[in-house]
């Protein structure tokens, strides 16, 4: 009987291990996939002006994190699982307005914003886009209730970014505010 619960509980730690480490490489599989697909739409210069849910609108590196993933657009729970996600409705890389980005920091699926909390004041976030590349300074980092999308507001007066993640178990969220460097 000892010998079967000392079986059984070497198999459950297994799965412990083994499930969440397959999640993450396969969201990290799914998301060098799309990089690589959008960076071939920028070297073929195929400029958008709408895009569907789910596809891939920009490049986003902020170098001083080691970060490099893809945005897609929309923040259904479907695309957050792999990948940074634009929210609908703010405005685009480049233009007035508030460029609005959600990511999980997770230790399952996409782990795509874990080392945001590391940014600094004036680290730079670089978009690359089929329009080009726009560059953002970081001049603001702070925590905020989950409930507070008041830093989704669009101020048409500058070109700006948000960065949104989880902190704290998802009661908070991280915010990393920048604006274009022109």
């Amino acid at each position: 009987m000892r010998k079967k619960i000392s079986t059984f509980l070497i198999i459950v730690g297994l799965l412990m291990i083994i499930i969440p480490q397959g999640l993450r490489y396969y969201s990290k599989y799914v998301e060098n996939n799309s990089i690589e697909k959008f960076k071939q739409e920028i070297n073929q210069a195929e400029v958008k002006q709408n895009y569907k849910p789910g596809e891939e609108i920009a490049l986003m590196r902020v170098k001083s994190v080691g970060l490099e993933t893809v945005i897609v657009e929309g923040t259904d729970d479907e695309y957050l699982k792999y990948y940074a996600c634009h929210f609908e409705g703010t405005a685009m890389p480049g233009e007035e307005g508030n460029f609005s980005i959600a990511g999980h920091s997770s230790y399952l699926y996409n782990q795509v914003f874990n080392e945001l909390h590391k940014v600094k004041i004036n680290d730079e976030i670089e978009i690359e886009t089929t329009k080009g590349i726009f560059k953002y300074k970081i001049t603001e980092k702070f925590d905020t209730e989950a409930e507070n999308t008041s830093v989704l507001s669009q101020d048409m007066s500058k070109k700006e970014i948000t960065l949104v993640t989880c902190t704290n178990g998802g009661k908070k969220r991280l915010i990393i505010k920048g604006e274009i460097q022109e």
